[in-house]
């Protein structure tokens, strides 16, 4: 980072091209929200296609194309749609269109990785043109929050559509599609139809930067407007320091986690879990690797999340961990210093921050016994071994969490990575507790005040099981030109806000 700076210090800002440029880390796998598996896709197609509902700061689905709706039983939902929403094409967007995405998205030629999310759903029923009942086989709760995939015209919405979607979507979001001459490069539009009001932002050019260095000096020339959560906090310091840059942060939701596999061996052992959990001292982590730009987590939900509950954690307590670790069978073989207790690898990715975290890690947890080999790969190769549970430890971040449901999908027996789901399962580190299991079931099927009750209790559970060790929720960070204000970072990392913000001067 010393290269950023001492090139910094010799940037002169250069014309920025017509609108507002925001620089990415990857490109989106999909604009089709149907379509798309990673988080860039989803964020950028809501841009283009809004759903019925969208999730505000604390998780709760609320009205977005929908004026309202309402549970008419735990089997029934009703969504009224606002008047005169129109396409991008200038069609008329009705209850037929939310029925044909609602159709598309099951339909096996269309091959949707979001299909199994709609599995309790039986049929989508058309009252009239603002009306529509969804039509559920058996109570499900989360549904909810996944009503918001996106809109599409029930002209584009059918599989012989599929490419034609993806390549130049159209929807009803406050952006419509102009163009995208390769992988790296995506403009989008204000919409002047949009319901909410046509975006201030003339132009918004998305533009794929892979490398961190690359992405600071691109704002400290002036050619970026915008760059969320792609940039490490020791990157912050130099670009506060320039005038023509603002640096925005709030309390983010993802969650940065130390993954544990379950499956046999030490960690098999709750009690060897819960130990490595009290060896880590996650403030030091947060103040320093972090620059204070996290909250500690104490479990998957952040505070705001309208299920969270307060559960005890595991508070740094090395001289508690050496005694579970006692217990456990893993003694101290020859005092203080000597030799380990037990070994264990630790796989994380080539990111600096990532590595450097990793780093960190296994000297905490060496002071108390726990010999850790750290191994940066790939991400890909990363990737592939945790879902194949070909790995002891790993760290790895949910990037938003939103719906408490994510805990079934996380932390359910039925979850377990395996070739029957192809190796697709959130369970990544095989976690097996009939309990738990039988209160996140029942609390997919229940009324919301029923759901708190069952999530505390889960939550609860979880804490007792250690299934992963919980080190903290990241902030969201937005680093922003002067040209562009009125922007707000969205807890959840979402580009939404970008339809309410404005560009100043040229």
């Amino acid at each position: 980072m010393a290269l950023v700076m001492a090139l910094g210090s010799g940037c002169r800002a250069e014309p920025a091209p017509e609108g507002i440029t925001v620089l990415i880390e990857a490109p989106p796998d999909s604009l089709d929200s149907r379509l798309a598996l990673t988080a860039m896709g989803q964020r950028l197609s809501q841009l283009l296609t809004p759903g019925l509902v969208t999730v505000d700061d604390r998780g709760r689905p609320v009205p977005d194309l929908a004026e309202s709706f309402q549970e008419l039983s735990p089997t029934l939902v009703e969504f009224t749609l606002r008047p005169g929403l129109t396409f991008h094409d200038g069609g008329p967007l009705t209850a037929w269109d939310v029925k044909a995405t609602y159709d598309s998205v099951r339909e096996p030629a269309l091959a949707s990785p979001r299909a199994e999310r709609y599995s309790a759903l039986a049929w989508v029923e058309v009252k009239n043109a603002r009306t529509v009942r969804f039509h559920l086989r058996q109570p499900f709760a989360p549904l909810l929050a996944d009503l918001s995939l996106g809109i599409l015209p029930a002209r584009r919405a059918s599989a012989a559509f599929k490419q034609a979607q993806d390549a130049s979507p159209v929807g009803a979001g406050p952006f419509r599609f102009e163009s995208q001459p390769d992988e790296e490069h995506l403009t989008l539009v204000p919409f002047a139809g949009y319901f909410r009001g046509a975006p201030a932002i003339p132009r918004l050019h998305f533009r794929v930067v892979r490398d961190e260095t690359t992405r600071v000096l691109e704002l400290l020339k002036g050619r970026a407007d915008l760059v969320l959560n792609a940039l490490s906090p020791a990157t912050l310091p130099t670009l506060e320091r320039e005038p023509s840059l603002r640096v925005l942060t709030r309390p983010g939701t993802g969650l940065a986690y130390l993954g544990m596999n379950l499956r046999e061996g030490a960690l098999a052992d709750a009690r060897v879990r819960r130990a490595l959990c009290q060896l880590i001292d996650v403030e030091p982590l947060v103040t320093y690797k972090l620059h204070g730009l996290a909250q500690p987590a104490q479990g998957l939900l952040p505070r705001t999340n309208w299920a969270w509950a307060p559960v005890a954690g595991c508070r740094h307590a090395p001289e508690e961990a050496a005694r579970l670790l006692d217990e456990a069978g893993y003694p101290d073989p020859d005092g203080p210093g000597g030799a380990p207790r037990l070994t264990l690898q630790l796989k994380t990715s080539t990111d600096r921050l990532r590595r450097s975290i990793a780093l960190v890690l296994r000297e905490q947890l060496g002071l108390g016994g726990v010999a850790v080999e750290v191994r940066s790969l790939e991400f890909a190769t990363f990737f592939n071994d945790v879902r194949r549970g070909n790995f002891e430890l790993f760290t790895l971040k949910w990037a938003s969490v939103v719906e408490p449901d994510l805990m079934r999908g996380a932390y359910h027996s039925a979850n377990v990575p395996s070739e029957k789901n192809h190796f697709g399962g959130l369970n990544r580190g095989a976690l097996e507790d009939a309990a738990l299991d039988a209160l996140l079931d029942e609390a997919s099927r229940v009324t919301t005040p029923e759901r708190l009750r069952l999530y505390a209790r889960a939550q609860e559970r979880l804490d007792t099981l250690v299934p992963v060790v919980p080190l903290w929720h990241e902030d969201s960070v937005a680093v922003v030109s002067r040209r562009l204000q009125d922007f707000e970072p969205s807890p959840h990392g979402f580009f939404t806000p970008l339809a309410r913000a404005r560009q100043v001067g040229p």
